[in-house]
């Protein structure tokens, strides 16, 4: 999978979050909102490091 697109999914999914915590849940949840949104956080930037090397190990 292209990275950006998975880095665009954990966009979107994020703001799924945020916005089903406001509407459905009145904020009552932000705790367990910003954990989910951390971890999306620190996934996709997995995601773009390990690109970003593979892509400097295949030009060498």
């Amino acid at each position: 999978m292209n990275y950006l697109l998975a880095l665009y999914i954990a966009t979107c999914v994020m703001q799924f979050i945020i916005l089903t915590n406001i509407t459905i849940f009145n904020g009552q949840w932000n705790g367990i909102t910003m954990w989910l949104c951390t971890g999306m956080f620190i996934f996709s930037t997995a995601i773009f490091i390990s690109s970003r090397s593979n892509k400097r190990s295949s030009n060498e």
